[in-house]
């Protein structure tokens, strides 16, 4: 074979990559835009789930008289006690519609009428708009008349309970408010300024947005900074990290990073920290005392964290492999793949309610021999490097060790998908309010974010544990006392008692 024909081959043989690559990227940009966005797999038994978006029997076969949905006529069947779940947590108010006066009298013979019984009509739930008002504290002053006789003034005042913030109009039901709109509402500051003047008071978004971060600095990061403390001494935590914007700030990303115990543990404990930076040193910092299994996703930042093993995230794996998919053939190395994921998330499932010790022992005897015969499998073929597929591959492959470092512990979990869920409502507020005009604002969301997030995880209603912080933390004598603040974590007896 001559030189030139060498140069022709091995340019057809680039020009035939180049061009499956294109072809490639142009049908994952047509799923992405038309296709089904859902990574669920279809049952392996073969059969379709009657309620899935996608089936076949959820979709309305148009003909040119009429629908299929109107050719079949059916009468929906009835939940039971559906209604009576949905307000089974309201106050009940009864109202009797009786007659009286002359209403009350027999139409033939004019004599009174007897009430005989009632029946029960109907239920409806009616809406009390919120309201406002305002306290006026007075402090009284008394004297004793027996000292004042003999020329001593003694005087005593009554107590008056300390402000949340010194020479503020805001009460501690009103920063609770604050908050509870912010950050479980995602509501922006202009938002409320418009509905707190429906309401009554005129407070300019400014004027909110200094109460949210002075409220967060004096009396929620004291109690954040417990909770990081604790967090640091768990055994196992889940890590993850999204962008965030400041406009203060010369870089155009910063970050939350969030960190978070496991599902099983005793205390939930969920903490964002925001950044300007995504480097390793920021992880590097928070965790300094941390030691134990992190897991995480396939960001190089955490491999740099000491005493810590890595647990990294099979849905990750599965997302590559789901993505590289050609939806016209059901038997590709990238379906091939996402089988081996389902194989063990299936096993995964088969273990809900087990103990430590025997999902370890589990895994050992199922998950094992799934993961030799996945590597074995992963290296017998070679992908087209840039492809979906390869990329999957590749990311397989460098993250091997991570991947089977679940099978350690039985406390391990076998996705990083808690962490993914946990660090959602930032981007549901990043997509409201869009940015932070300062880096303290930032980070006082952080704080705010990490209280709320972490009342829920211990079965708090949010908006009364807040309420109760800011009532009751000013009027500590030392809000940075460790053995002070105990009594004010979430997991505390007293706090369970009030704040449910």
């Amino acid at each position: 074979m001559t030189e030139f024909e060498e140069r022709l081959l091995k340019q057809n043989e680039a020009l035939t990559n180049e061009l499956k690559l294109l072809r490639e990227q142009n049908q994952f940009l047509l799923n992405k835009l038309y296709g089904r966005s859902s990574e669920k797999s279809i049952d392996p038994n073969g059969q379709l789930d009657l309620f899935e978006e996608d089936s076949s029997f959820n979709l309305a076969e148009t003909t040119e008289e009429k629908t299929v949905f109107e050719e079949i006529n059916y009468q929906r069947k009835k939940k039971k006690g559906y209604k009576a779940a949905l307000t089974k947590d309201l106050p009940i108010k009864e109202v009797h519609c009786q007659l009286e006066g002359e209403d009350c009298t027999c139409d033939w013979c004019c004599s009174d009428l007897k009430d005989i019984g009632k029946s029960k009509i109907r239920e409806e739930v009616i809406f009390v708009p919120a309201k406002m008002y305002k306290n006026v504290y007075y402090q009284h002053a008394y004297e004793c008349p027996n000292c004042k006789k003999d020329g001593a003034d003694a005087i005593k005042k009554a107590v008056v309970p300390k402000q949340p913030i010194t020479h503020s109009l805001a009460s501690a039901s009103i920063l609770a408010h604050l908050f509870h709109q912010k950050i479980e509402m995602s509501l922006p500051f202009y938002r409320q300024e418009k509905e707190w003047e429906s309401y009554g008071l005129r407070v300019p978004r400014r004027t909110q947005a200094n109460w949210f971060i002075t409220s967060c600095e004096k009396w929620l990061t004291p109690i954040w900074e417990e909770l990081k403390k604790k967090l640091v001494k768990e055994e196992l935590i889940h890590a993850d990290e999204t962008y965030y914007n400041v406009l203060s700030s010369e870089k155009e990303k910063s970050y939350f990073w969030l960190f978070r115990t496991i599902e099983q543990a005793e205390y939930p404990i969920i903490l964002y920290h925001h950044d300007l930076s995504r480097k390793s040193s920021v992880a590097q910092q928070f965790l300094a005392e941390f030691s134990g299994y992190l897991h995480c996703d396939g960001y190089s930042a955490y491999k740099s964290i000491e005493n810590t093993t890595l647990v990294n995230c099979w849905a990750h794996v599965r997302r590559k492999f789901f993505e590289a998919k050609d939806s016209s053939s059901k038997d590709t190395p990238a379906s091939q793949g996402v089988t081996y994921c389902d194989q063990l998330f299936h096993i995964e499932k088969e273990m809900k309610g087990l103990s430590h010790q025997e999902r370890y022992d589990l895994r050992l005897a199922k998950s094992q021999p799934i993961l030799d015969e996945f590597w074995q499998w992963i290296a017998s073929f070679r992908a087209l490097p840039g492809s979906k597929l390869g990329k999957a591959v590749n990311y397989a492959l460098n993250m091997k060790a991570g991947l089977m470092n679940f099978l350690e512990d039985g406390r391990c979990a076998l996705s990083n998908n808690l962490a993914e869920r946990s660090i959602r409502p930032t981007t549901i507020g990043r997509k409201n309010w869009h940015f932070s005009a300062s880096e303290r604002g930032a980070t006082a969301n952080g704080i705010a974010y990490s209280i709320i997030e972490t009342a829920k995880a211990n079965n708090l209603v949010p908006v009364k544990y807040l309420e109760y912080l800011f009532k009751h933390l000013p009027n500590l004598e030392d809000s940075s006392n460790s053995k002070a603040l105990e009594v004010y974590l979430p997991w505390s007896e007293q706090i369970q008692a009030t704040c449910r």
